[in-house]
């Protein structure tokens, strides 16, 4: 594995002794620093302990560990939300072309999906496979999958899944009076920006077996064509392409 250029590099800290080992194997994986305990870290930096993998900023006073935890899922709501409507009534299979720190992913596996989840960034994808491999329940853990690379490499040679999912980074938004979610500042500080995802979308409509699905802000442009179908809601939307597959 190693990282993507022009991205901000990560430090590797085991937090106990008993945590080195791994700690070095990870760094090593990554190819990233491995920090000593005898220094004060500085910048973005792994922790590695036997509870798991968390990311904290040291460059930001009071900071606290961020972590995925698969035990705080979102609640499904009643009925047929926005989501539920997006992907279509015969959906049973989704591939998350773009998963980040897996909140969506999850989502789709509370549902009761097959999920498989596709992440570019090693270092996110390595913390969503270390949170999917704490799923106690059997059943979850045997519906998902998580692949490290770029999704047009990795979905043309998947299973054919009824649904591809693209949640592209949200682009900045100038005056805004609210700060993103810790999530989101570290998921774009360690992803960089969506340059392809123009060419993702148009690429997967030729293998999803029935629809893409795009998130977008509500008032942001469509991604590349116009979409077959809007689902709209407060702050974001759903744009369904149809598949070119069927």
């Amino acid at each position: 594995m190693t990282l993507p250029d022009n991205l901000q590099p990560i430090g590797i800290l085991a937090k106990r002794s008993s945590d080195a080992v791994r700690a070095r194997q990870i760094a090593d994986d990554l190819g990233a620093t491995l920090l000593s305990n005898h220094k004060e870290p500085e910048g973005l930096v792994l922790e590695v302990s036997c509870s798991g993998l968390a990311l904290r900023d040291f460059d930001q006073k009071k900071s606290h560990p961020f972590r995925l935890d698969t035990t705080q899922l979102r609640q499904v709501g009643a009925g047929r939300d926005l989501l539920s409507r997006a992907l279509g009534k015969k959906c049973r299979s989704v591939i998350d072309a773009t998963a980040g720190f897996g909140s969506d992913s999850f989502d789709f596996l509370r549902r009761g999906f097959q999920v498989i989840a596709i992440e570019r960034v090693p270092i996110i994808a390595l913390m969503l496979g270390e949170a999917s491999s704490q799923i106690s329940d059997r059943d979850w853990s045997g519906r998902f999958r998580v692949i490290e690379g770029e999704a047009t490499d990795w979905i043309p040679r998947l299973p054919p899944a009824d649904v591809i999912f693209v949640d592209p980074m949200f682009p900045d938004v100038e005056n805004k009076s609210a700060q993103p979610r810790k999530a989101q500042q570290l998921l774009r500080r360690l992803a960089g920006t969506d340059a392809g995802s123009g060419h993702l979308i148009n690429m997967a409509r030729n293998f999803a077996k029935r629809r893409v699905v795009v998130k977008r802000p509500r008032s942001a442009p469509s991604m590349g064509a116009e979409p077959d179908h809007r689902f709209m809601g407060r702050s974001i939307r759903y744009d369904v392409y149809f598949s070119g597959a069927s």
